[in-house]
């Protein structure tokens, strides 16, 4: 059961609280609204007069009749008294403490006319009132001109907006100095004592509520003329309804979270804001999320005065924006609100978000003010997605008619919310996982077409494609263990990869994904048991020729599989690594320290592993006589000295079956004097670099067919030219030289191009600073077979290095 908001239940003819009745009774109210259009606008039923014992019904106020509220006159004044005073003992006043003590005091009380007993009478109920002055604000322009600025703690700017109860400006605090809103209570409604309650009452909620997604009060002050005004921080933003459209579901979402989250702590405090909708929340340029207008929130009876906490407009008053009512709100039930009302509000929003538009609606504002108390919510649209549906299911379900059949609290509704995020989270998976699968028939059609790139090749694009979106589909799954999509998703996948590897001949892969498949039974995966049935007999007979490797001048393994040991080692093998034939054959290959590497050993496996054979593998072996302290795992150029007795090897192995067992056939291949001179080579090119960088030289070339250019790094040093932008094009090159210099290295060049010839000249060239240096450069071309320019390279240094 949800708390109530009173301690006595009136009677059902104690008072015309039914807003839809209301209108109903009174022809004149109805005719008016129903020449309005539906709107976003907030209806207040004020029922202050009953409540004090008047004659009138009531005010109901809309924004747009600020200045002509429509007066509600009862046709039921029998045993009005009784109800009134029923109506009365349900309502707490609001804090009056220190009343007496701390009310502002003047001679006379502008607003009323009445002499200061009238005013210290008001002031007894509104509560101490600080006094501050206000420039601009004052009724009388010429009296706004003499107050004196010293006196002026806020300063008026400009209007921010409007509503049916108040206005807001911006203005500036002097004492802090900063901008802040202000919000002022109509002058029109400044000598109406309910009016000022409410707005008295909407200012202590508010700074009562502490939470980063209620808008934060910073004073509630009177001025000079009894006017009543609020001051509060600024947001630089807009209200959420001119941005909501504008803006991704996702961010729609965690906006909504975040106003949630402010409901959820306000009904920690006892209070039910009745007023939630898009307008009623500001967003700032920074991120911030504010929830404002609590002139309708509603304080749960059990609240003490002491709380400073004290219900607004809810006390004498039923209201809310038709649009995103609660039956509850329309029917004007105000003795059966409860937190389940804001959760409603909530899910309106919600609504709101995912179709576009607010859940009740009509052609007049009659129409939508009777739609929302029958809570006739508007058709969903066909259009909408899978995870849209799912956000309408959790806005119906808020929406309910009973109270009782919404979500039991704002947590509730919080968590569905965030269980239909990681559902879409999970989706998004899904949809990522297909964009991929496409992409692979895509790959189909390359491979029809690609003759550049080996077979080898296609299928480890296709094997990783495959991997990634079985990846994607195992992650979506495990966020969303009943992603329907997923699962089937996965199936689907699963049993085109099988097909797949079944044509690329990976027979066992293919076994294993018919199995996670389920489908392990199936006749496609008998068929490929045959198969590979068939191919493993074959091996095996192939297997008997391999034993001839042992004659082989390569250095020759045959390993067991399944537990790594050496079954035969050939002697090209033996003498390459120093063994005896007994210290090899026998023995387990981990206990055989010949890598220099295990980093590369278990690069090795995996990939023997994944692919079934590999070719060419590049290592370096330990023989028996050499002493390794520490593993050599870089790739970094080494001197002879460092590495000295370390044997580099070029590594082909295979899987085979030989006597009904799976064995790795090696062959070594010594490749140590190639190896040597690649590092001389490297070693004679690095001292020629230090060379050059010595003699202050930096050489160049330019590739005629490409149009590239090579600098190398002292290039780039002479020219004050950052390293990291790479070497300029040919154009950038030209560009940079010095206007004056330009023709006559183009035609250098040129020259050399059709000519052949030679050349060396002076030229300025801009660094990086646009600063113009001084260079010295020669160029030689380069002739193909058919005695063709192909090529320009030549040298660079300053002129005060190359002298002349």
């Amino acid at each position: 059961m949800w708390p109530a908001f009173s301690r006595v239940m009136p009677s059902s003819d104690a008072l015309m609280s039914s807003l839809i009745e209301t209108i109903e009774v009174d022809a004149a109210l109805a005719n008016r609204l129903a020449e309005m259009p539906a709107d976003s606008q907030t209806l207040t039923l004020s029922l202050d007069a009953i409540a004090n014992g008047g004659s009138t019904a009531g005010v109901l106020q809309h924004p747009s009749w600020a200045q002509n509220p429509h007066i509600l006159t009862s046709p039921r004044t029998a045993g009005a008294g009784d109800s009134n005073e029923e109506l009365s003992q349900t309502i707490e006043a609001p804090s009056s403490v220190g009343a007496e003590d701390d009310a502002p005091r003047t001679d006379g009380n502008p607003l009323t006319g009445n002499s200061t007993d009238g005013q210290s009478a008001l002031a007894k109920c509104e509560g101490f009132l600080p006094p501050r002055r206000i420039a601009m604000l004052s009724s009388d322009p010429t009296k706004a001109d003499c107050v004196s600025l010293k006196d002026v703690e806020y300063r008026l700017i400009g209007t921010l907006g409007s509503g049916g109860t108040g206005i807001v400006y911006q203005a500036h605090q002097r004492a802090i100095d900063r901008e802040v809103a202000i919000k002022v209570l109509r002058r029109e409604l400044a000598a109406d004592a309910s009016s000022r309650g409410r707005f008295l009452a909407e200012a202590r909620v508010i700074g009562a509520l502490d939470h980063p997604n209620v808008i934060a009060l910073h004073d509630l002050c009177i001025d000079d003329e009894g006017q009543l005004f609020y001051s509060m921080k600024r947001v630089d933003g807009a209200s959420w309804d001119q941005q909501i459209d504008t803006l991704s579901l996702e961010k729609n979402l965690n906006i909504l979270l975040r106003v949630a989250d402010a409901i959820r702590y306000a009904h920690s405090r006892g209070l039910v804001h009745r007023d939630l909708k898009p307008e009623n929340v500001m967003l700032g340029r920074f991120g911030e999320v504010l929830v404002a207008d609590w002139g309708l929130a509603l304080s749960k009876s059990s609240l003490t005065p002491s709380s400073a906490v004290a219900s607004t407009d809810s006390h004498h008053a039923i209201g809310g924006t038709p649009a995103y009512m609660a039956p509850e709100l329309a029917a004007g039930d105000l003795f059966g609100i409860t937190y389940a009302t804001d959760i409603y509000l909530l899910g309106a929003i919600l609504f709101r978000v995912v179709t576009g538009f607010p859940p009740h609606h009509g052609k007049s504002l009659l129409a939508c003010i009777r739609a929302a108390a029958n809570n006739k919510i508007e058709p969903i649209p066909e259009n909408l997605g899978d995870t849209e549906l799912e956000l309408i299911q959790i806005a119906l379900k808020a929406m309910a008619t009973e109270p009782m059949d919404r979500f039991t609290s704002v947590e509730e509704l919080i968590e569905a919310i965030e269980g239909h995020r990681s559902h879409e989270a999970s989706d998004r998976l899904v949809r990522r996982a297909k964009r991929r699968l496409a992409e692979l028939d895509e790959l189909d059609s390359v491979e029809d077409t690609n003759t550049d790139k080996g077979t080898s090749g296609l299928r480890a694009d296709r094997y990783e494609r495959f991997a990634a979106v079985d990846a994607l589909l195992r992650e979506a799954i495990e966020i969303w263990p009943d992603n329907r999509r997923a699962i089937d998703t996965l199936r689907s996948t699963q049993l085109e990869f099988a097909r797949t590897a079944t044509a690329q001949g990976d027979l066992d892969l293919a076994l294993v994904l018919y199995e996670s498949a389920g489908q392990s039974d199936s006749e496609a995966a008998a068929r490929v048991r045959k198969q590979r049935d068939r191919r493993e007999r074959v091996r095996e007979s192939q297997a008997k020729y391999s034993t001839l490797f042992t004659h082989s001048p390569d250095a020759g393994l045959l390993i067991r599989w399944s537990d790594g040991v050496v079954m035969e080692a050939n002697t090209a093998c033996l003498e390459l690594l120093g063994y005896e034939k007994e210290e090899v054959v026998g023995k387990k290959m981990t206990s055989l320290t010949i890598w220099a590497c295990p980093k590369a050993r278990e690069n090795f496996i995996d990939q023997l592993a994944r692919e079934g054979q590999i070719d060419n593998f590049e290592t370096q072996f330990v023989p028996k006589q050499t002493k390794l302290a520490n593993p050599i795992c870089d790739d970094r150029p080494r001197d002879r000295n460092e590495v000295k007795g370390l044997i580099d090897v070029l590594i082909s192995s295979r899987t085979v079956q030989l006597a009904g067992e799976e064995m790795l056939l090696s062959t070594v291949r010594d490749i140590s004097a190639r190896k040597a001179a690649e590092h001389e080579l490297e070693y004679s090119r690095r001292r020629l670099r230090d060379l050059q960088r010595l003699a202050g030289l930096g050489s160049w070339s330019f590739t005629l067919q490409t149009q590239v250019i090579h600098w190398s790094e002292e290039a780039f040093r002479l020219t004050g030219r950052d390293v990291r932008r790479g070497a300029p094009d040919y154009n950038d090159f030209v560009l940079s030289i010095h206007p004056d210099d330009r023709e006559s290295l183009q035609g250098a060049i040129e020259r050399s191009v059709t000519q052949g010839t030679s050349y060396q000249l002076k030229f300025r060239y801009r660094d990086d600073q646009g600063k113009y240096r001084k260079l010295f450069t020669r160029g030689n071309p380069v002739f193909d077979a058919n005695d063709n320019v192909i090529e320009i390279y030549g040298i660079l240094q300053h002129v005060a290095a190359g002298g002349g």
